[in-house]
Order: structure tokens, then C-alpha cells, then sequence
């Protein structure tokens, strides 16, 4: 592939993403964006390094695509993501995402990329995870998927200094519903959880998403979480040991088929969580999560980080007409989804 040589940490993949077997391909990939059940937080290096995390995450049939066209006539990089960028090389490129995604693919020059996304950037899903993931598959179609989401959280970790977890890249890459446990090695177990189909279409049917409207930078609102972890601050430490509890009863709650709890336990987490730092929630937000559950939802929280982005609710279906009426009312949008099998996804077709 012109202009394309691999710096994932697999020593087949150089050859598959320099100078590919069957000449050079577009490639095509999808990466499902997720939500996260609970545990939410216990995956930051500041908390899992000393105590370990667990979180329940599952991917949804929402996703992020990448389109990698191997060649450009006059030897240049072409980026369409946000806006279409064209430069000499990756490293001149002037988003520190997109750069970042591209120097950690081996994507240097004489390349076109485009980006899409079923959700706006910010918004809690995981998308600038699954725009990673899908980058690194694009340069790299035979990647395993822990090299996916290792090489895409150190995209975010090291190469751009963000306080995030890995549990957006581990569910991007690998998809289903999973406990993921993040052990303080570093290393993290992405276990499936093998739910009957009853369960698991009991579960989607009680699970909304709504956009709040407002978009936000997940690293800039839990800078202020990891610090108070890292500083060892009492009240963080105690929320974050108790979210971390709220995902083993998740987990317990589902093996025992008893979705009634799952309300319960995604508002506690909620609580716990909007009390970790200073952005996370905020009048209009809580006055947004405290409406849904006047309209009859049983459980409510923020995604992600949380200061914005998309609000998951817990719903018997009976009263999705009446939450749907309210969210819409107080100007939300919803966006329809469920639950995906698979995780990364790539096609290659050959030029």
C-alpha cells in the first residue's frame, strides 16, 4: 500500500500494510460505537493501576466508518473527517487526533482517507475510539483485535496525553457485551458476557439513548477525576470503589435474569459518578436525567464522561411513549439502536 507502513506491534502486519500480498486494496471498516452499563471510571490508569477496574460495556449497531484509498494522483495525504485536510505528510496534518490516528497507522502520504460517524463527536459513545480503531484496521485488515484496542488507547493515553480508560477501544474493537476487567498490570480481560436471548432482548428493549444536545471533550472533563484519584482524595476514592461494586451487581443481576435492577443500579451509578468532579453534570443536565425519571424511566445517566453527550435511560417499553413525549418536549433527539455481536469490521477490495 503506497505510503502506508505499519507501526502496530505485530511484526506480520508491516509487510500486510507496506507492501500488501494482493497489491493494493481500499479498505473499508466499521467500529461500533458502545454504552457503558456501569463501572465507568474504574478503567482510568489513576484507579485500575492501584485497584483494578471493571466496567460492563456493550456495543451498539451504531458506528464509525473508514475509508482507506491507498493511492492520490499528485502523492499527497487527503483527509476527510471533520473538514477535508490535504498536506504533505502525517505529521504536518493540524488535527492532533487525526494525526496521531494516522502516524500510529503508518498512513504517511500518497493516501485518501474519509471518515463517517452515526454520532456527533463528544457525545459519549466512544467515537473517538471507534474513529482510531477503524483507522488502524483500515492500514491493517488482519490485526487482532486486543492489537486494535491496545495501539488505539495508546493513540489517546500516551500519544496525546488524554485521561481516559480503555474501555472504549476494547469494546470498539472486540464488540458484544462484555465485562472488561482492568487488572493494575496494564493488562485487560475482555470477557463476554453469554447472556440467554431472552435476557439480552429484554435488556435493549428497556434502553434508550437521547443527545442532550451539547458535545464535550471527555479527556478535559475527567482531568479533574484522575487527579483527585491519582492525589488519593477520599470522596473520589470511596465513589469509585463503590461504581466498581455496581458492576459486579450489574453482572449479577443480569446472569440471575433480573432486569428489574438494571434501573436502580444505572441511577446509583449516576449519583456516584456526578459527584467525581466539577463538569460532569451541571443544573440543566440533572434537571434532564431528573425529568426522565418523572416521565417514567427507572434509571438514568450520562454517558461517557459525562458534561454532555448522550443520556441513556432504563425503560420498561410500556412507558417508552410517554419518556419519548417528554425527551422531545425538552428538545432532544433520539437515537435508535441495538445491541451488535461484532466488534471492528474490515473489507478489503482490490485496485
Amino acid at each position: 500500500m503506497t505510503g502506508v507502513t505499519s507501526r502496530l506491534p505485530e511484526p506480520a502486519l508491516a509487510a500486510s500494510a507496506a507492501h500488501p500480498p494482493d497489491g493494493p486494496a481500499v479498505v473499508t471498516v466499521r467500529s461500533p460505537l458502545r454504552i457503558s452499563l456501569a463501572g465507568g471510571g474504574t478503567d482510568l490508569p489513576s484507579y485500575s493501576s492501584r485497584y483494578g477496574g471493571l466496567v460492563v460495556g456493550c456495543a451498539i449497531d451504531r458506528y464509525v466508518g473508514v475509508t482507506l484509498f491507498p493511492r492520490d494522483f499528485r502523492g499527497r495525504l487527503r483527509t476527510a473527517v471533520d473538514t477535508t485536510v490535504e498536506c504533505d505528510r502525517a505529521g504536518n496534518h493540524p488535527h492532533p487526533m487525526v494525526r496521531a490516528c494516522l502516524l500510529r497507522a503508518g498512513v504517511d502520504d500518497g493516501c485518501q482517507l474519509a471518515s463517517f460517524s452515526d454520532a456527533p463527536s463528544g457525545s459519549g459513545l466512544g467515537g473517538s475510539a471507534a474513529f482510531a480503531v477503524s483507522v488502524l484496521h483500515a492500514a491493517a485488515p488482519g490485526a487482532s483485535a486486543r492489537t486494535l484496542a491496545e495501539t488505539a488507547a495508546a493513540v489517546e493515553i500516551d500519544d496525546l496525553g488524554r485521561a481516559v480508560g480503555k474501555q472504549d477501544h476494547y469494546l470498539a474493537a472486540y464488540g458484544s457485551i462484555r465485562l472488561l476487567r482492568f487488572h493494575p498490570s496494564g493488562r485487560v480481560d475482555p470477557q463476554p458476557l453469554e447472556l440467554p436471548a431472552a435476557v439480552r432482548a429484554g435488556l435493549e428493549a428497556r434502553l434508550l439513548l437521547f443527545y442532550s444536545g451539547t458535545s464535550r471533550d471527555a479527556g478535559a472533563v475527567l482531568a479533574e477525576q484522575n487527579e483527585r484519584t491519582r492525589s488519593g482524595n477520599d470522596d473520589a476514592l470511596r465513589r469509585l470503589h463503590a461504581i466498581r461494586s455496581i458492576a459486579d451487581e450489574m453482572v449479577s443481576a443480569l446472569e440471575r435474569r433480573d432486569l428489574g435492577a438494571i434501573g436502580h443500579l444505572v441511577n446509583e451509578h449516576w449519583s456516584l459518578k456526578s459527584g467525581l468532579g466539577s463538569r460532569i453534570s451541571s443544573p440543566r443536565l440533572q434537571a434532564l436525567h431528573d425529568r426522565a425519571r418523572e416521565a417514567g424511566a427507572s434509571g438514568a445517566k450520562l454517558l461517557g464522561s459525562g458534561g454532555g453527550g448522550f443520556l441513556l435511560l432504563v425503560c420498561q417499553p410500556e412507558r417508552h411513549a410517554e419518556v419519548r413525549r417528554s425527551m422531545v418536549a425538552a428538545g432532544l433527539r433520539e437515537l435508535p439502536f441495538r445491541l451488535a455481536e461484532g466488534g471492528s469490521r474490515a473489507i478489503r477490495m482490490p485496485l
